[in-house]
């Protein structure tokens, strides 16, 4: 999983290795492991390692550190709800607390073969997944125990975005075209608020389920072996109850662009959805798109307060542009 990276010095003895420690307080198989792959660190504490050889029959075991907040959430999923669908999913190990703030989760490494929207089969894979997932799901008792991640989830997102950002225009790293830009953005949200109700109209017909909410090349591999060809996703922490719509959008594609077969997953939700129509579904991907631009737009103001904009404005002027033909070609928008 991930890209490795190596902007951490490991100590001489691996046994003291922090995350070599939160995995020998599970007490399960090795101890030590062989090696130690960096795979991720991020200026947030967040860290993802691959400890070699410790897990089953001496499999690599991945440890990702993150904050409990989202932990927690994953360890739901990965607990109580994954094992009980007809869906693959990486072994997973178990969960540890550092401390009030961060924990960790141990997984099955599947290998680093990532989900491509660009290869038919992959789409094909990611239909069935989403598809078996969000049709068993629906029927279990999970909702009380997974955040809301419906409309309200994401209008919430649309507003907190506008206020960091209103309340970052006078940053003096920003130049007159950035804030222009962010200026641009403001109007979005506010139309999008405005009509906010015919958006929650196309979710109303839908099912309310399990949803990922980050399906995406980065969060999902492929791993083929003598059972075949199987698909893998990981990263669960926006996960929750609501309306598959961000999961059928694609995350960096153009608006026309699917990175799930959509004529597969109809087939398979519409044994257990039969009011559900390929009309619906299609017209729900833009939904799922402007939810998934809103989130990510929300996520990236957090950077506005910095001196170092470039970036975040880099961001913002491609989701300024993605936001804009969203919403020309929606029905709903105009």
């Amino acid at each position: 999983m991930s890209n490795p990276i190596t902007s951490e010095i490991l100590p001489e003895s691996l046994l003291e290795h922090r995350a070599v420690k939160a995995w020998r307080g599970l007490r399960l198989g090795r101890g030590e492991p062989a090696s130690i792959e960096i795979l991720k660190r991020s200026p947030k504490k967040r860290a993802i390692y691959r400890l070699a050889g410790v897990g089953l029959q001496g499999a690599a075991v991945i440890a990702k550190r993150c904050q409990k907040t989202t932990g927690l959430i994953e360890r739901t999923i990965y607990e109580q709800v994954l094992p009980h669908l007809p869906v693959t999913a990486p072994h997973y190990y178990g969960f540890a607390e550092e401390d009030d703030t961060f924990c960790w989760l141990f997984l099955e490494d599947v290998g680093r073969e990532r989900f491509s929207p660009l290869v038919e089969e992959h789409r094909l894979l990611a239909a069935r997944w989403l598809g078996r997932m969000h049709t068993a799901a629906a029927h279990g008792a999970t909702a009380a125990r997974l955040p809301d991640r419906g409309p309200a989830h994401y209008l919430e997102h649309l507003r907190s975005a506008r206020r960091t950002i209103l309340r970052n225009l006078t940053n003096p790293a920003l130049n007159t075209d950035d804030v222009a830009v962010l200026k641009t953005i403001v109007s979005q949200c506010d139309a999008l608020e405005a009509g906010w109700h015919e958006l929650e109209k196309c979710c109303e017909s839908m099912p309310t389920t399990l949803v990922h909410g980050d399906f995406r090349r980065k969060n999902v591999y492929v791993r083929t072996d003598q059972a075949g060809t199987a698909l893998f996703p990981i990263d669960w922490a926006t996960a929750g109850w609501g309306v598959p719509a961000a999961d059928l959008a694609p995350s960096r594609c153009r608006y026309s662009g699917y990175h799930v077969d959509l004529t597969t997953y109809w087939d398979i939700v519409r044994e257990c959805w039969p009011s559900m129509d390929m009309s619906a579904i299609q017209q729900l991907v833009p939904v799922g798109l402007v939810f998934r631009r809103l989130a990510a737009i929300n996520w990236t103001t957090r950077s506005l307060t910095s001196e170092w904009t470039e970036e975040p404005i880099a961001c913002m002027k491609a989701y300024q542009t993605e936001l804009s033909e969203i919403m020309q070609a929606a029905p709903w928008a105009q």
